[in-house]
C-alpha cells in the first residue's frame, strides 16, 4: 500500500483548514455567537484533519499542534456556550419575584463572556507565536508539490479510515465512561472525518450520528450552563459579603438564580 496520494489529498485539505481558521480568527467578533461558531467549526475541522491525516506528518509535531489547538478549541467552545446561555436567558419570562435574580445572573454571565474574549485571543496568539500554521503549511506543501498527481491507494485510505473510526465510535455508546464533552468532540470528529474522505471512499455520515451528536451536545450545554450558574451564585455570595459585609440581600437574588437552574433542568429536549 502507498500513502503518497492519500497524503497529498490530506495535505491539501489540511492547508484549506489552516487558512480557513486564520480567516475566521482574523474576523472574529467575540460577542457574536455566529462568528464564534464559525471560528469553532474551522478549528475543529483542522483538528480532525490532523487526526485523520496524522500518518502524513511527524508524530511529535502532530501531538504538539493538537495540544496547542485544543486550548483554542476549548476557549471558543466556552465562549459559544456563554453566548448561547445569554440568548436563552433573554428569551425567558421569569415571574416578578425572580426577575432581579435572573437579571443579575444575566449580567454576570455577560461579564464573563466579555472577559473570556481576552483568553481566546491569548490562545490564538500562542498558536501563531509557535509558528504552527507555517509549519503545517510548509510540510503539507511538500506532499502537494511532490505527489499532487499521484493516484490514491484505496486500500490505504480504507485502512486509515478504519483506524480513525475505531477511535471515535466509542462515543456512540453510553457505557464508555467518557464525559459528555469528550463524546461530543469524538462524534463531531467522526462526522467531519467521514465527510473529508467522501471523495476517496464515497462514505456518508450516518444520520444517526448527527441525531446522537445533537442530543448529546444539548445535554452537554445544559450541564455546563448549570455548573456555570451554580459557580457564579457562590461567587455572588462572596462578593456581596465583601462589598456590604453581610448576605441579607442574597435571598432575593438567589430566588431568580434557582428559578433559572430549574428552567434549565426542564429544558430537557434539544
Amino acid at each position: 500500500m502507498r500513502k503518497e496520494g492519500y497524503c497529498a489529498y490530506g495535505a491539501r485539505r489540511t492547508c484549506e483548514a489552516v487558512q480557513a481558521l486564520q480567516e475566521q480568527m482574523g474576523a472574529l467578533a467575540g460577542d457574536n455567537r455566529d462568528s464564534v461558531e464559525r471560528a469553532l467549526s474551522t478549528a475543529h475541522q483542522l483538528q480532525t484533519c490532523l487526526t485523520l491525516f496524522r500518518a502524513c506528518y511527524p508524530k511529535t509535531r502532530v501531538a504538539f499542534w493538537k495540544r496547542r489547538l485544543r486550548r483554542l478549541l476549548r476557549a471558543l467552545n466556552k465562549q459559544r456556550d456563554l453566548l448561547q446561555t445569554i440568548e436563552w436567558i433573554r428569551m425567558l419570562t421569569p415571574p416578578q419575584e425572580c426577575r432581579a435574580g435572573v437579571q443579575r445572573a444575566l449580567l454576570r454571565i455577560t461579564q464573563q463572556a466579555e472577559a473570556h474574549i481576552n483568553k481566546i485571543q491569548q490562545f490564538w496568539h500562542e498558536w501563531l507565536s509557535r509558528c504552527a500554521p507555517n509549519e503545517i503549511l510548509g510540510l503539507s506543501q511538500r506532499w502537494i508539490e511532490s505527489f499532487a498527481d499521484e493516484p490514491y491507494d484505496r486500500a490505504y485510505a480504507q485502512q486509515q479510515w478504519t483506524l480513525f473510526a475505531r477511535e471515535q465510535f466509542s462515543a456512540l455508546h453510553d457505557d464508555t465512561g467518557q464525559s459528555l464533552a469528550v463524546r461530543c468532540g469524538r462524534l463531531r470528529t467522526l462526522i467531519e472525518g467521514c465527510a473529508l474522505l467522501q471523495p476517496l471512499l464515497g462514505c456518508q455520515p450516518d444520520r444517526a450520528w448527527h441525531e446522537r451528536y445533537d442530543a448529546l451536545e444539548h445535554l452537554r450545554w445544559q450541564e455546563e450552563t448549570q455548573q456555570t450558574l451554580e459557580r457564579l451564585l457562590m461567587q455572588e455570595a462572596i462578593l456581596m459579603l465583601w462589598l456590604v459585609g453581610n448576605r441579607r440581600g442574597l435571598s432575593r437574588i438567589r430566588k431568580g438564580w434557582e428559578w433559572l437552574i430549574q428552567a434549565l433542568d426542564e429544558a430537557n429536549r434539544p
